[in-house]
């Protein structure tokens, strides 16, 4: 799996910052009518047994707004798959806040090899739709946490082991938890296509090195963390490299952040921003964090 795209840690760039005078220039940004009052979505449906479909929506404001996006209520949404007799289900908002979730006591599992579309209208009348493939991923065998050799055996470091589906066009996210809570800065994004290792067993790969500052840690002994390996498209693949570039850029040279592609489109031709995302999950064992996790663990996959 490409050690570009395993973002937190696994590359670390060293700069030689070379004699640059001070200066500040004013930037003026020119914004259309495309570029201002745009809708973001979160949305995914996977095949956990509970709380497997969300949808978030939310309207952005102009780029001198500090404020939080205004949340779209009152909109229909519906997910809808590609059975021989198709099953739809309409999602209900929680309050006002635009997050909607299958109503209480609905069941919509998420079925590997079935194709959903989410179709999203809004009270103003713009219809959103997107469609994603839920491909089986493989079983996540084991998780360890261990002093990695990547920073000299000073830092823990998340591994997993699992097999990768032969076949090229793979690709795989991995969500990790500590104490319950979800690591989801850009920096912390764990991801990988298929592309040089298809087919073959992963031993011990690192997906997360903790490397920040004492104060700054994210793994101390007594916390619990467990990882979950999702199968993801093409589409949500290229959508969290251009997230993770942009959490990862910050010498002078970067390019200014922009908004990142998505895979949801409009019925009036405007830019939707974000992702609807279809995966499969599986759960791997969960790591109390104690001595015997402070010992070296050295990836036996080079270059990982």
């Amino acid at each position: 799996m490409k050690t570009a795209q395993i973002i937190k840690g696994i590359i670390i760039l060293l700069f030689a910052i070379v004699a640059f005078t001070a200066c500040e220039d004013v930037v003026e940004v020119e914004l259309n009518d495309e570029d201002i009052d745009l809708i973001a979505v979160e949305a995914y449906i996977n095949t956990k047994a509970e709380n497997n479909v969300y949808v978030k929506l939310e309207r952005t404001l102009a780029v001198n707004q500090i404020a939080q996006n205004p949340a779209i209520s009152n909109a229909v949404v519906q997910l809808n798959d590609n059975a021989a007799s198709p099953n739809t289900v309409t999602l209900k908002e929680q309050g006002t806040i635009g997050i909607y979730v299958l109503p209480a006591g609905t069941s919509y599992p998420g079925v590997t090899g079935r194709t959903y579309t989410l179709t999203i209208t809004t009270p103003d009348g713009t219809v959103i739709t997107g469609e994603e493939y839920l491909q089986e991923v493989e079983t996540l065998d084991t998780v360890k946490v261990n002093l990695s050799d990547r920073g000299n055996y000073e830092y823990l470091g998340i591994y997993i082991n699992s097999q990768e589906t032969p076949g090229l066009g793979h690709y795989y996210k991995w969500d990790i938890y500590v104490n319950g809570a979800f690591l989801n800065d850009g920096e912390d994004l764990a991801f990988a296509s298929d592309e040089l290792v298809d087919g073959n067993y992963i031993y011990d790969m690192l997906i997360l090195l903790d490397w920040e500052e004492e104060e700054d840690k994210i793994l101390h002994p007594g916390d619990t963390v467990v990882v979950e390996q999702l199968s993801i498209s093409e589409a949500a693949y290229e959508f969290y490299w251009g997230l993770s570039d942009q959490a990862w850029a910050g010498s002078p040279f970067s390019v200014p952040p922009a908004n990142v592609p998505g895979n949801l489109i409009s019925n009036n031709g405007k830019r939707i921003l974000g992702l609807f995302s279809a995966r499969d999950v599986s759960v791997g064992n969960t790591v109390i964090i104690n001595d015997s996790n402070f010992t070296p663990l050295v990836s036996s996959i080079p270059g990982i």
